[in-house]
């Protein structure tokens, strides 16, 4: 009766099937072929320790091997009666313990053994193994070690694609923590600054309400952006169906939140924006984090007494937001590289996430993202968003 591998042969993988698959056809054709109530297929498992990985067994129980039996099978060069003088010394006692009285090796393309095939029974005693069953024993080892050979290179191309999506997944984990962080910091910095000016401005109403209002919302935005995280694993989506953002309530917030910033860089703020603008296709958390990644590097890259300028308007059925520093501006060599994960112009700062954190809210919104130079100097970034349906 055909037996499955024992208890200690590992669960079937993706290329191990197949080996398995190959060596129980195997087994049950050199079966046949011989009359042996006693065949067995030995191979490796997955670390290293010898398993049987296919039998056909009638009689007493299958024995599993031991590792001394697997190394000193390994070394045959070709089907050996095991009560013979040319058996090796260890499997001496293997008729007795297994009832197998002879073997033969299935190399592979390098010439180490892949599996071991294994015969026993009555009609060949140890000793006494009918030359017609080794040669049989030896041609289905022959017959294997092509197909075996490409099974084994599926395992180890599975095995493979497994680990090169375990790193993918390390390099995911790795970049959304890195996201999470950076898309994090700025809110901070605003609460930050809001509570180093406090002391000085607590008795300006007008100060406390508008910034207490642009913490609590910045740190709503931070709880819902954690919840996201915890609920799905990734950063949250630039757009679904549902979601709606008002380009006059993310300008007005933009500008309470990164005015202090400005002003701390004796950065000018300026914003143009024409009335009645259609509701855009992606979500108000969403936009306010492009735009305020745009406004913090173009503050960044604007000198004192400089300006940054933010302008909304229609554009070729879609909403067009620029925002222009007096900075340096980007090389057109380099404004491709600027919207990659991990660049930054400054070598001296890590991250160079928040264009790639933008491109990527504003692709998956359906828009697009564009560098170019702004007329009076520095450096154009231009938003084509698209309107709500």
């Amino acid at each position: 009766m055909a037996v499955p591998p024992g208890p200690e042969a590992p669960a079937p993988e993706p290329g191990r099937a197949d080996t398995q698959a190959l060596l129980a056809r195997a087994v049950e054709q050199l079966a046949a072929a011989t009359r042996s109530p006693r065949v067995a297929a030995w191979g490796p498992g997955r670390t290293g320790e010898p398993v049987v990985l296919a039998a056909r067994i009638e009689g007493a129980a299958l024995v599993s091997p031991q590792l001394s039996d697997w190394q000193a099978a390994c070394q045959l060069s070709r089907p050996v009666d095991l009560g013979g003088s040319g058996r090796p010394e260890a499997l001496a006692t293997l008729p007795e313990r297994a009832g197998f009285t002879a073997a033969a090796p299935i190399r592979s393309t390098g010439g180490d053994a892949a599996a071991v095939l294994l015969l026993g029974g009555p009609a060949d005693p140890a000793g006494r193994v009918r030359p017609r069953t080794l040669a049989a024993l030896g041609a289905a080892a022959e017959r294997l070690r092509g197909p075996l050979a490409l099974a084994e290179a599926d395992q180890r191309l599975a095995q493979l694609d497994l680990e090169i999506r375990r790193l993918d997944r390390m390099a995911t984990l790795g970049s959304l923590v890195a996201e999470v962080v950076h898309e994090i910091r700025n809110p901070l910095v605003s609460v930050k600054t809001f509570l180093q000016l406090l002391p000085e401005r607590d008795q300006d109403p007008e100060f406390t309400e508008s910034f207490l209002q642009v913490a609590r919302d910045e740190l709503q935005r931070i709880e819902r952006l954690l919840n996201v995280v915890l609920q799905h694993g990734r950063p949250p989506r630039a757009a679904r169906s549902e979601e709606h953002a008002v380009l006059a309530e993310a300008f007005d917030s933009l500008l309470h939140l990164v005015r202090f910033r400005a002003d701390e860089r004796e950065v000018r703020l300026e914003s143009e924006l024409e009335a009645e603008l259609p509701d855009l296709a992606l979500g108000a958390d969403s936009l306010r984090q492009a735009l305020l990644n745009l406004a913090m590097n173009a503050i960044e890259a604007t000198p004192p007494q400089g300006a940054v300028t933010l302008r909304g308007r229609m554009a070729k059925g879609a909403v067009e937001v620029v925002v222009d520093d007096e900075g340096p501006g980007v090389p057109e060599a380099l404004r491709a590289q600027l919207l990659a994960p991990f660049y930054s112009t400054k070598p001296e700062r890590p991250g160079g996430l928040g264009l790639s954190i933008t491109a990527r809210i504003v692709t998956e919104a359906g828009g697009r993202l564009l560098i170019e130079d702004a007329p009076g100097g520095g450096a154009r970034f231009r938003l084509h968003l698209p309107i709500r349906p």
